[in-house]
């Protein structure tokens, strides 16, 4: 059965120098090159979703696997885009642009429709917008900020979420003055910002999604810092209206959060619906290495309680079943396979001085492999158990391109290579299993899922890489699970 593994493998991720330093007016060569994918807007359309995200937009897939980049008409929107489909209409917008796009269909092409502006016709460029479309109305929410006023807790910004109506017949015009539906509250810990949720003065609100189901409102948002294992979304519920009513949900608050493993955050992102009637959730994950904006995505399955609040069963990093293969995936969507590769002491042709073999099965995003420029194999093998064998069916390789440089044309690319796994305690025997080595996709992660074959050990052995781009291996993971077999 098919299956799939965050974060997820999204090709062509672009870099994301660009828009930080067009945001900030800092020099490009002041900040390093890096790739980026986060704050996903995903849409169910016509049996497949559609992924509009930070940087570059946009994606689809027919499978809900695999991920292709398409071109909507639009190189970008900058930071989060906010989509929505209103009277067989689709709309775009983008964080900090007052221009708002329209499209007959959610792939494109988009053409401008007008800008935002706000009730006394003043342009707006708001921040983390979404939308929400409730029969014949429509609405706007996005991040706000402002000083605290007397008698308001002693924090060092008051940020939160605005919302306000829009014109049915010009959707970029706002109908009323915006209100305020939440703000940073620093009692609830994990809204608070750092690394260990330390700062009680402050607290970054973002990241709004808004969904109606049944007749109840559901409000997404994130909080404690993007760049932070802490970053997490809440969810606010309401029975009276789009724009009124809100509380917190009570029993699963937050309602995602991951602070560990390689897949670590789970802010700004959105509530899409799937194959089968069933629900899921995007979100951002964090691989700030280079950048505190270096950040990819994953997804997870979203069930309904009795109480109608809204959960994430587990933010996971393991197999999990693809979307459409099990009838309930919110009551358990693990395949069962576990990591079997980390800590296991590989040993490799190579590696350049700090980037011992190691750091490719160490757990961790801010560390990788890489093997000397000049060597003629570049290979790591990573070994199992000599007694114990076990059943591997599946395999996820996370790459860091080392040297990467867009402004002196190292671009990032395929990267091409072999994976072979030894079928005997004494690994005189290498068999393939994954055979990569004509790659051409550009996937900086790699997730490939198989038959199941006993393996007491595996071996990556890199075959190319894009021009001027050294290959670093974040993460080689092969899942799997042990081989139960009683000696007589």
């Amino acid at each position: 059965m098919k299956t799939y593994c965050n974060p997820l493998p999204i090709e062509n991720i672009p870099s994301g120098r660009w828009l930080d330093t067009n945001q900030t007016g800092a020099d490009p060569r002041s900040i390093k090159d890096y790739r980026s994918v986060s704050d996903p807007s995903v849409v169910y359309h016509d049996g497949k979703w559609i992924m509009y995200p930070s940087y570059a937009v946009a994606y689809v897939s027919e499978d809900f696997v695999n991920w292709r980049h398409v071109d909507i008409g639009i190189p970008h929107l900058r930071y989060s885009p906010a989509v929505v489909c209103f009277r067989g209409k689709w709309y775009l917008s983008g964080h900090s642009m007052s221009e708002v796009y329209v499209a007959d269909d959610p792939l494109g092409p988009f053409t401008l429709c007008g800008h935002m502006t706000d009730i006394n016709g003043n342009r707006m460029a708001v921040a983390d917008g979404c939308y929400l479309a409730d029969g014949d109305r429509l609405y706007y929410y996005w991040h706000g900020g402002r000083s605290p006023l007397p008698g308001e807790p002693d924090v060092e910004v008051i940020t939160g979420t605005l919302g306000a109506e829009l014109d049915p017949d010009e959707p970029w015009k706002l109908l009323s003055k915006p209100v305020w539906i939440n703000t940073f509250n620093p009692s609830v810990k994990w809204q608070r910002i750092g690394e260990h949720n330390e700062n009680e003065r402050m607290g970054w609100i973002e990241g709004q999604w808004a969904i109606k189901l049944g007749n109840r409102y559901y409000l997404l948002y994130s909080g404690s810092g993007t760049e932070y294992s802490t970053y997490a979304n809440g969810v606010l519920v309401s029975d009276e209206g789009p724009l009124s009513g809100f509380v917190p949900q009570k029993a699963h608050d937050p309602f995602t959060e991951k602070r560990s493993g390689l897949l670590r955050g789970a802010g700004h992102g959105c509530i899409a619906e799937g194959p089968n009637n069933t629900l899921w959730t995007f979100y951002t994950s964090i691989f700030c290495f280079n950048h505190m904006y270096e950040r990819r995505v994953g997804m997870d399955p979203v069930g309904i309680d009795e109480n109608g609040e809204l959960y994430c069963p587990a933010v996971t990093e393991t197999p999990q079943y693809a979307p459409g293969v099990i009838a309930h995936p919110e009551l358990g969507n693990g395949t069962g396979s576990l990591p079997l590769t980390f800590y296991r002491r590989p040993t490799a042709s190579s590696c350049m001085p700090g980037r011992e073999p190691i750091y490719a099965v160490d757990d961790s995003v801010l560390t990788w492999w890489q093997p000397q420029k000049d060597d003629p194999e570049k290979c790591i093998t990573v070994p199992l158990e000599n007694s114990t064998g076990f059943m591997i069916d599946s395999i996820r390789i996370i790459w860091r391109d080392v040297d990467m440089e867009t402004l002196e044309g190292r671009m990032p690319g395929p990267f091409r290579y072999m994976v072979e796994y030894s079928p005997d305690s004494s690994h005189s025997e290498w068999r393939i299993l994954v055979d990569a080595a004509e790659n051409e996709r550009d996937l900086p992660i790699d997730y490939r899922d198989f038959e199941p074959v006993k393996a007491y050990a595996v071996r990556l052995r890199i075959i190319g890489s894009p021009e001027g781009i050294s290959p670093g291996l974040v993460s080689l993971t092969a899942f799997g699970k042990c081989a139960h077999e009683r000696k007589v």
